[in-house]
């Protein structure tokens, strides 16, 4: 554009003089000058490069230390895996949930649904760090059977010691028996069907590869303590038990306890999943029984 200088008015850069007092205008620039391309180059076009403003980011993103990073990836595993159990199982232990209603919002489907997710989230977070479930103990020997049988009737006796330690102290009136039908009323009252024994199968995969495994080896890497890691793990586990009454629960931890110092000691989680899957199935079919009489 060119400028005249009396009135300060613009106009293109084909006009010569200021159509209003005559005078000649100054300013305009040449368009730039494109040199014809050398013998067998095609012409490449002249491009002006155009400044960028830049942006200011009002919300710089956020950077978590390597330590933050794994509190948070095992805060939001055990909040999507067990918050809900935990919120239900202390409904039910406060009273404020009833059997009858327990059993109208189980489905064996949903449960195993849910579980396989949270597993699926598990096995993320793991590839994320290079890592897989074989380095959380999950692998296979011969061996695996005679320990897990082992380490199920280890916990199984731990169970009824600190069950009767609490019936013979008169702080439940309820026998073993007696609180094992009560138990198995509320898991199994709505009825026993192909899902029950799928959920059985996966149930110990979720709770033993997650609260288990998981959660004690991020702890012991937080913390550097391993006592620390196995009370956390064992806490966790027994506070979704709590639907079953307190007698129950802590007699639960007995068992959870034993689980969690053997895999401490050895990081290998197979003996104890299969422990657990017969732990399940021993409560499935003993409520069979006992309705079958």
């Amino acid at each position: 554009m060119k400028r005249c200088n009396w009135c300060g008015s613009e106009y293109p850069d084909t006009v010569e003089k200021c159509p209003i007092d005559a005078q000649p205008l100054t300013g305009g620039e040449e368009p730039p000058v494109i040199p014809d391309p050398a013998p067998g180059q095609s012409a490449i076009p002249h491009v002006i490069p155009i400044e960028e403003t830049p942006t200011v980011n009002r919300f710089p993103p956020l950077r978590l230390s390597d330590r933050q990073l794994r509190i948070s990836e095992i805060v939001l595993l055990c909040a999507i895996s067990f918050a809900g159990s935990i919120y239900y199982s202390g409904l039910s232990f406060l009273g404020l949930k009833s059997v009858s209603e327990m059993q109208a919002n189980r489905s064996w489907t949903y449960a195993g649904l849910h579980e396989l997710t949270a597993l699926g989230l598990l096995w993320y977070i793991l590839l994320r760090r290079s890592r897989s479930l074989s380095g959380l103990g999950m692998s296979w020997t011969k061996k695996d059977f005679a320990l897990s049988a082992l380490i199920w009737l280890l916990g199984f006796g731990a169970y009824c010691v600190v069950y009767w330690g609490i019936y013979l102290a008169g702080l439940t009136v309820f026998s073993y028996s007696a609180g094992g039908a009560r138990v198995g009323q509320v898991l199994f009252g709505g009825g026993i069907t192909f899902m029950t024994f799928v959920f059985q199968f996966i149930n110990p995969f979720y709770e033993e590869l997650i609260v288990r495994a998981y959660v004690i080896t991020e702890i012991r890497h937080l913390t550097n303590s391993v006592s620390k890691a196995v009370i956390a793990s064992t806490l966790l586990q027994m506070s979704y038990h709590l639907y079953q009454g307190a007698p129950m629960a802590f007699s639960s931890g007995a068992s959870f306890l034993v689980f969690s110092i053997y895999y401490a000691k050895t990081n290998r989680i197979t003996p104890i999943i299969l422990a657990h899957l017969y732990m399940d199935l021993w409560g499935t079919l003993a409520f069979m029984l006992h309705q079958w009489r």
